[in-house]
């Protein structure tokens, strides 16, 4: 049940984490770093592409106003240039023209009365508006209304043209990235790229969409003429077939059937795709560059005008546009920032955007993204990828695996922008990796350091972690206190026990001890089945750290008292403490080190916790400990040579806290000290008498029961000592060997 519920709670998180990075993914601020980051970056990736086939572009640059001895303002060259230019494009049969040139101001009658016979005898001619905002004050607080409207050519070329069209360009604070397909501010005209699309469609399909439309609208079938050539107005008629062939769903589905099964070529069953593709897409579409300044054919005005004939498949069945480049008047036109303008191409012409544009819808290629819900689900399902891998696999595979996923997505995006001009989410997709790898790092890191905080001391982790390479000579000098403990009836326990019911023990006993330290102060050193070494240490000797040390031996004492009260297992257990020098520092060699205390300190301590069992106590401390601190209640026991020392070491009993022992106590204190200093003084028989007397009134005391058995069995050796200048000594070495008491609890 806790294991469903883990993996619920996991499965759960996942989501919520993949669901909220999908959503802040999509703000508009993210939109807009993934068009200028993530789109700039596929294209940079990608590179030119080949020039479209179908696009040519005249352009009016500084060079031709010279040649032509023109004034620098092609808007006040006489009109009559524009019409011997359409005259001349014509005799290499162009598809259509398209001028994004404004000629909104009239000229001499003359020359437009000739411009405009151009236009009309050719029939293939567009002309470009333009959108003009204008203010409005309202009274009486003055709120400014701003609106938009039209300003179209001058009224004799705009009849004769076949179309008109404005061309504004849609520009974020860095780039132009979109343009539009119509716009809706002054009544959804169709912008020119947009119209030369439409005369173009028409023109070519002209013939294969009358059968359809036929069948579909015989009325408006039979106000059209046979040919193109003889529609007045081809972007008007376009607008009516369109909207005979997709005013409701039954006649959609017919137009899709009829493009599958058209029997025309290939190139017009291209256009009728790119046609069905726009009819359902937005009014902004994303422009697909197909490279730099000149990525598509262009050709100097003084070169088709000057020059006596041009190759005669140039100008065949393209759509020639013809507009401004950007050295003329460069104080009015500057051009526009691209996502190649900065590979030092400097900027592009509204004429290179316009033609652009154009050869997008011709080829349907304009960039896609993906639908907003599929970019979410995308994201989301990243998130919850990546999250999911760090939750079910190790860290640093999971980095492996993230890292191998993310070059996938990567090369996935790439081919499917360069195959299919669809645009996946790129930098979004890279920032919600760096995030939840950030992410998981640091939980990674912070799991690391809890981790590594049961087992090392934090500073000691962290220095380790910035020198690693300086491990095995990691440690400093220290004065301190060393802790040993040792649990009785262990081995016979663990004898009985299996050990997986052993471990759970042993961990409720520590769980009872470690509190204890850590409340302290004190750094759990090691712990080795039932043993526990605990250290107060500080690079300068420091009293504090001697009753730190002294409090926690009673706390200790205390809990496993409430730990023994189970009726099941019972640990009582023996602590011994020391003072003195030690090294604390990383121990071991190659690939595994421990963190421990080295020096004749540890070993002391380890022996005086033995000493517990000669003695029957608890707590011992050494002189070193307990010498000088108020607080506690003590007594001492004795002079000591430990076992395998060569050195006497006062003995303490550490009783409890206080300055005065509890009344119960003091006649036993007050009693067992009589007796030691006749001990002390070699007047061994009343030293024995004394012990004796004693333990028969408190027969628990294990102090007193030692120094009853000692004399008893060593009083004879003892009277012949004669130097009574020093405190007697009693080596535990010796008398272990054949000493017969041992307390209830020892092992």
């Amino acid at each position: 049940m806790k294991s469903l519920l883990k993996v619920s709670k996991n499965c759960l998180s996942i989501l919520l984490v993949g669901i909220l990075g999908a959503t802040l993914c999509l703000t508009d601020r993210f939109v807009a770093l993934e068009e200028d980051w993530g789109l700039a970056s596929l294209f940079q990736l990608r590179g030119a592409l080949k020039a479209p086939e179908h696009i040519v572009i005249i352009t009016i640059n500084k060079t031709s106003a010279e040649t032509l001895q023109l004034d620098e303002d092609p808007e006040q060259w006489p009109r009559t240039h524009y019409a011997q230019l359409v005259d001349k494009l014509n005799q290499y049969h162009p598809s259509l023209i398209a001028f994004n040139i404004h000629f909104s101001e009239q000229h001499a009658t003359k020359n437009d009365a000739v411009f405009a016979l151009a236009l009309a005898s050719h029939k293939n001619v567009l002309l470009t508006s333009y959108i003009k905002q204008f203010s409005l004050r309202t009274a009486p607080v003055l709120n400014e209304l701003t609106y938009e409207r039209i300003i179209h050519p001058v009224t004799v070329l705009e009849n004769a043209a076949i179309a008109t069209a404005p061309f504004p360009i849609p520009k974020s604070l860095s780039t132009v990235k979109q343009f539009w397909t119509q716009k809706n501010s002054v009544g959804g005209v169709p912008t020119l790229p947009m119209a030369v699309f439409q005369c173009y469609l028409l023109k070519e399909t002209y013939g294969d969409l009358l059968p359809l439309l036929q069948k579909l609208n015989p009325g408006l079938y039979n106000t059209l003429p046979a040919s193109f050539e003889q529609l007045p107005k081809p972007q008007k008629t376009f607008q009516d077939i369109q909207s005979a062939l997709t005013h409701n769903g039954t006649s959609l589905e017919q137009l899709d059937h009829f493009i599958r099964s058209a029997s025309s070529t290939p190139e017009k069953k291209r256009l009728l795709h790119a046609w069905r593709s726009l009819i359902n897409s937005n009014h902004s579409l994303y422009l697909n560059y197909y490279g730099g300044v000149g990525a598509i054919n262009t050709i100097p005005l003084h070169h088709v005008l000057a020059a006596a004939s041009l190759n005669a498949e140039l100008l065949k069945n393209k759509i020639v546009l013809i507009g401004y480049s950007t050295d003329i008047e460069t104080e009015k036109n500057q051009g526009f920032y691209t996502v190649f303008s900065g590979n030092g191409e400097g900027n592009t012409s509204p004429v290179e955007i316009a033609a652009t544009a154009i050869a997008n819808l011709i080829d349907a290629s304009w960039i896609k993204p993906l639908p907003t819900y599929n970019q979410f689900f995308v994201l989301m399902a990243w998130g919850c990828l990546l999250i999911g891998i760090f939750r079910i696999s190790p860290y640093k595979i999971s980095l492996i695996l993230i890292v191998a996923l993310s070059m996938i997505y990567l090369g996935l995006a790439y081919f499917v922008f360069i195959t299919y001009c669809r645009w996946m989410p790129l930098l979004t997709v890279i920032l919600q990796t760096g995030f939840i790898c950030l992410f998981e790092s640091i939980s990674h890191l912070r799991t690391l350091h809890q981790v590594s905080a049961r087992y090392l001391p934090k500073n000691v982790f962290t220095k380790n972690m910035r020198h690693p390479d300086a491990m095995d000579s990691y440690g400093e000098l220290m004065q301190g206190v060393c802790m040993a403990s040792d649990a009785g009836q262990y081995t016979a326990l663990s004898e009985s026990m299996n050990p997986m019911a052993l471990s759970i023990l042993m961990n409720k006993y520590y769980s009872a001890m470690f509190p204890a330290v850590k409340a302290c102060n004190g750094l759990i050193s090691d712990v080795i089945g039932d043993s526990m070494l605990a250290l107060w240490a500080k690079p300068v000797a420091d009293t504090q750290l001697r009753i730190d040390a002294c409090h926690a031996a009673l706390k200790i004492n205390a809990a496993l008292q409430h730990f023994n009260q189970s009726p099941l297992h019972q640990l009582p257990t023996r602590l011994g403490l020391h003072y003195g020098e030690m090294r604390l520092g990383n121990i071991g060699a190659i690939d595994h080190y421990e963190y421990r205390a080295v020096g004749d300190i540890v070993n002391t301590a380890t022996r005086i916790e033995d000493l517990n069992k000669v003695l029957g106590t608890r707590i011992l401390v050494s002189g070193g400990v307990i010498e000088g601190l108020s607080g506690f209640m003590s007594r001492e026991i004795g002079e000591f040579i430990l076992k395998g020392k060569s050195q006497p070491i006062t003995i303490f009993e550490l009783l409890g806290k206080g300055n005065h022992p509890d009344p119960k106590l003091a006649p036993l204190l007050h009693a067992f000290a009589k007796a030691l200093q006749l001990f002390h003084n070699h007047e061994w028989s009343k030293a024995q008498k004394a012990f004796v007397n004693l333990n028969k009134y408190y027969p628990n005391d294990g102090p007193t029961l030692f120094y009853v058995q000692y004399l008893q069995k060593y009083s004879p050796l003892l009277q012949e000592q004669n130097n009574t200048l020093q405190k007697p000594v009693i080596e535990i070495g010796q008398i272990t060997q054949s000493w017969r008491y041992l307390p209830l609890d020892a092992e």
